[in-house]
């Protein structure tokens, strides 16, 4: 047992996608930091991805789950990084969370967890609404009130465990989401709110948001971590000639080994190619965005050394 851990959080229905990053970097050589699926309420891993040495770990804050405004949207399993917090300190010293519908492609998630998180309790990468326009207000501090701040990505959290206890930050969450959150949003709109751009920043290696204006600049970062915001998930239909074959392809290649009774990947291994008009429009959302983009990753030194939110 290692003192950091990476976390992929899901429910027993996001499960077989969970799988997906946590074998993934199960598989990491050299690995000096535990693999994880965590949910609120306990699941049966399949035994094959337990060999791999993937574990489990069930967690939930109730006073915390007392507050939080649910519905049939709003799994539990959303808020499992104020869960872990939490749930994890005195065990880990560093947890990086994940949400199931990330795809790891390289980079050592040991030595970002090494990282000086500059006496933050929570780490993370601005959200995409703030990639291109770093001042934007987001509509959640404009229905708080608040002026804007810096703004996380909710789908990759590193939290330091012990100083996010000594923040207080469980009970300052539960407090939140019991006043402001109903009509807010979720985890996102609860951590941003809780913590108003008092949080390290992650470069976005470690969390590309994959868009149509992010999509065709990711061939050339080389992200460490793709995220599938948005309802185009690389398991759905609504992915063909969108997201690429070989990201496809690692989520199908994990359902038909380890979980074979889910529904398959549709034409995994077969070549699609956008529509011409969606491909202009994506190439045009790049170039007008170059001149900002590159701003903003040219402000990461590299993609394991963190940067105060505020600037």
């Amino acid at each position: 047992m290692h003192d950091t851990a990476v976390v992929v959080a899901c429910d027993a229905n996001y499960l077989p996608y969970a799988a997906t990053p946590a074998l993934a970097m199960a598989a990491r050589p050299g690995r000096d930091f535990d693999v994880l699926i965590g949910g609120p309420d306990p699941l049966e891993l399949p035994q094959s991805l337990r060999d791999t040495g993937i574990g489990h770990v069930a967690a939930s804050d109730p006073t915390l789950r007392e507050a939080l405004p649910l519905d049939a949207r709003r799994s539990l399993a959303t808020y499992m990084e104020l869960f872990l917090g939490s749930g994890l300190a005195g065990i880990y010293r560093r947890i990086l969370v994940l949400d199931a519908d990330i795809l790891y492609e390289r980079g050592d998630p040991g030595r970002l967890m090494r990282a000086n998180m500059l006496g933050c309790a929570v780490a993370a990468v601005r959200d995409n609404k703030q990639w291109r326009t770093p001042g934007r207000k987001v509509s959640e501090f404009r229905a708080l009130g608040e002026p804007a701040h810096p703004y996380f990505n909710a789908g990759v959290v590193m939290i330091d465990t012990a100083t996010f206890l000594a923040a207080d930050l469980p009970a300052r969450a539960a407090d939140f989401a019991r006043n402001h959150l109903a009509g807010l949003g979720r985890d996102q709109a609860l951590m941003n709110g809780v913590l108003k751009g008092d949080w390290a920043e992650i470069s976005p290696h470690w969390n590309w948001q994959y868009t149509s204006a992010s999509a065709q600049l990711a061939e050339i970062a080389d992200p460490c971590l793709v995220h599938f915001i948005g309802t185009r998930k690389p398991w759905s239909d609504a992915s063909i000639g969108v997201v690429p074959m070989r990201m496809r392809a690692a989520f199908s290649d994990v359902l038909l080994r380890h979980f074979p009774d889910a529904p398959p990947v549709t034409q995994a291994e077969l070549r699609h190619w956008p529509e011409a008009s969606t491909l202009r429009k994506a190439l045009f959302r790049q170039w007008r965005a170059a001149g900002a983009m590159t701003r903003y990753l040219n402000r990461f030194p590299d993609e394991y050394t963190l940067i105060s939110a505020r600037g």
